[in-house]
């Protein structure tokens, strides 16, 4: 399953729609394509670091990622038709370790391509609910590019990504279908957060 969750993925979201905050300039393209250059190679950085211990590097994604990404959107599309039924004990508890593992999941993916050398393609929008795409690619001596596509959308506290796309695979999409999976096996939300916390324990043991 956790192969499965690992796997690169990009869909739209069709949940929180977020607006654009009273006063502020609209982003273009541009600003989208270098949002994303930068934090690509923010992290490729932050990953391929080997002179620090892997627990500090995964600090130090977390953050850069809770500042460019919208994990309550990604969250709350991933449980899908589960969050309505959650309590609001359950929903917090639901997030909280939502986010701690899809960091985790985001820092093994990635590093694996740390050190490569990363180039935004081409970036569009806002399309008429406020989506941006940018394609990029990561270089690979002697090795076929990865590409990776990303969906961003506008926050309140500006532009926040929602989704990648690796390969024609959505992380988004590929871990709404393992996490219903888990419902269905565990019987609940909080079989869910446990068995996250457990594949967690699982990661950090390598």
């Amino acid at each position: 399953m956790i192969l499965r969750t690992l796997r690169p993925v990009f869909v739209l979201f069709f949940v929180a729609v977020v607006v654009m905050a009273p006063g502020t300039r609209a982003e273009s393209a541009q600003d989208a394509g270098a949002m994303i250059s930068n934090l690509a190679n923010q992290a490729l950085q932050i990953l391929g670091d080997k002179s620090i211990p892997s627990a500090k590097r995964e600090a130090k994604f977390r953050v850069l990622f809770a500042q460019n990404f919208h994990i309550r959107s990604i969250g709350v599309f991933v449980l899908g038709r589960h969050w309505r039924l959650a309590t609001p004990a359950q929903r917090k508890a639901y997030l909280d370790v939502f986010e701690r593992f899809i960091v985790k999941t985001y820092t093994v993916r990635l590093s694996q391509y740390a050190g490569e050398k990363f180039e935004v393609v081409k970036a569009m929008g806002p399309d008429d609910r406020g989506v941006y795409l940018v394609d990029t690619v990561i270089n690979r001596p002697d090795r076929a590019k990865i590409s990776l596509s990303w969906t961003i959308r506008r926050a309140k506290a500006g532009l926040r990504v929602v989704d990648i796309v690796i390969e024609n695979l959505s992380m988004a999409q590929t871990q709404r279908e393992d996490f219903a999976a888990i419902i269905r096996k565990r019987g609940s939300i909080d079989g869910l957060i446990a068995a996250l916390r457990e594949k967690m324990k699982k990661l950090d043991k390598g």
